[in-house]
């Protein structure tokens, strides 16, 4: 499984590469039937290359795998086989802004789990060939090199990343998380794609990533489990493993993780 998930992504960022440059304006829509009416619509970008590159994996999985759920952030649950124990979680065009703007912070990535758990996690970033996989219990790479989480372990001398959803509330919470990181941390970023972000924290790049809520498991499920497989810790905002979708996601090399942790609590972000 994991050297088909490999096959797929390579393939999709292909695919993604071609359209890159080649993307028109009028190629664009928004997400929801109300598009451009509410805050969440008329800032989350799709393209045709997304459904395409989305349909692609799709329709890959269902052949090799008939059996095997799917979860999509273009398509949603599929209908088939939605009490099977491994379910495949993917983002066709994570960072789908980006790719508009021609900027090449974009990947694709999809993740398999298990019951529940993530097993395997495949990141790939096109325009820089580079690939980030892990498997449960078997460690991460980069382009076939171990990866391992930074030794820092000092949050003022720390980089870190943060990320939002497309909801006002996390959107403003994110800010406020900024407006303190950015003094309490050697410097904080925003690159617009959270599974190369939590590519970067595992492969120390950067210290940690601030995720508010609401997370979508789509665009953190491969990053989480490389993050952990690299030696890093993964907890919501309040410390706990289990409830990242509702309170949020700090992902960090684990040595500066209760720093971030208690800037969090005294700053009430």
């Amino acid at each position: 499984m994991k050297e088909f998930a490999i096959g797929i992504a390579l393939r999709a960022g292909n695919m993604l590469m071609k359209e890159f440059r080649a993307l028109a304006p009028e190629e664009l829509r928004y997400k929801g039937k109300r598009q451009l009416l509410e805050f969440k619509d008329k800032r989350e970008i799709v393209t045709k290359t997304d459904l395409k590159v989305n349909d692609f994996i799709v329709s890959k999985i269902k052949s090799r795998y008939p059996e095997h759920s799917i979860l999509s952030e273009e398509e949603g649950m599929d209908s088939d086989n939605q009490k099977s124990e491994y379910m495949w979680v993917v983002d066709p065009l994570d960072g789908t802004t980006n790719f508009v703007m021609r900027h090449t912070f974009f990947t694709t990535t999809m993740a398999l789990l298990k019951n529940g758990e993530p097993i395997l996690g495949v990141i790939y970033a096109p325009y820089t060939r580079e690939l980030f996989v892990a498997e449960a219990g078997k460690g991460a790479k980069k382009n076939e090199v171990r990866m391992r989480t930074s030794n820092e372990d000092r949050l003022n001398q720390s980089f870190l990343c943060f990320a939002y959803s497309h909801e006002k509330k996390s959107l403003l919470r994110a800010i406020k998380a900024y407006q303190h990181f950015e003094f309490e941390a050697q410097s904080m970023r925003h690159f617009g794609s959270s599974s190369l972000e939590l590519a970067f924290v595992a492969s120390g790049r950067v210290e940690g990533m601030i995720i508010t809520p609401p997370v979508r498991i789509w665009d953190v499920a491969a990053g989480m489990l490389m993050v952990k497989e690299a030696g890093g810790m993964i907890t919501d905002f309040k410390g706990d493993p289990k409830r990242i979708a509702y309170n949020g996601l700090i992902a960090s090399n684990g040595k500066i993780h209760k720093q971030i942790l208690k800037v969090l609590k005294d700053k009430r972000i």
